[in-house]
């Protein structure tokens, strides 16, 4: 039977000792276990990126980016330094009212998503928000890859959307907001729940470069 747990422990098998911030982190926040499993192996750098796959010997056709055919694509470039993974990022960051960073370390970058002092209920949605991003962003490059589609970065960050509003509601019954509400901003739908007021703050200040808010998950 398949579990988030077992996820976790087939991936564990397969490399080095755990981070357990990290693993604490991804595995507690409320998602779907497939986007479990992706985020985690961005993390541990174990996704199917093409120059990981020339690493164990086997032979493609080519190694740059299937979305900017630009740059190998590593771990790295493909979820956080390709062009097109960063102009779906960057609508993620307006969204939520923060500046963009030039982080291209998935466990750096997921950090950047956690906000100091902030309700255990605004992390979590936090997270949530990255690992739909993540986990849209590899479902578009293999639909791209294999399928021949054409990733627009407005759509992938369209279902990403869709995909946390429809998670939570759910997930965690207490809450409950239309998805034109959720588009407004995250901070919208907390203010319902008393934590928004902390949320928008926490964001904002963020926003303005303020990293003393930002901690390690």
């Amino acid at each position: 039977m398949f579990s988030v747990k077992s996820a976790y422990g087939l991936l564990k098998g397969e490399g080095e000792e755990e981070d357990s911030r990290f693993y604490k982190s991804v595995w507690r926040i409320k998602a779907l276990p497939l986007a479990h499993v992706t985020a985690w192996r961005v993390i541990e750098n174990k996704v199917v990126a093409k120059v990981n796959l020339e690493r164990r010997g086997i032979q493609i056709d080519s190694i740059l980016c299937s979305l900017c055919r630009l740059s190998k694509e590593s771990t790295n470039h493909l979820f956080f330094g390709c062009k097109v993974a960063w102009l779906i990022w960057n609508l993620c960051y307006d969204w939520l009212g923060m500046n963009s960073v030039d982080l291209i370390v998935p466990g750096s970058h997921l950090e950047h998503f956690k906000i100091l002092d902030a309700p255990n209920s605004v992390n979590l949605t936090m997270g949530n928000i990255w690992i739909a991003l993540v986990s849209e962003i590899w479902r578009h490059m293999n639909n791209c890859l294999f399928k021949g589609g054409v990733v627009h970065h407005t759509e992938v960050f369209s279902l990403t959307q869709v995909k946390v509003w429809s998670w939570i509601n759910s997930k965690i019954p207490s809450m409950s907001f239309s998805f034109s509400e959720w588009c407004l901003g995250p901070w919208y739908v907390c203010t319902r729940f008393n934590a928004g007021a902390l949320f928008y703050s926490s964001i904002i200040s963020v926003g303005k470069g303020s990293r003393g808010l930002i901690c390690g998950f």
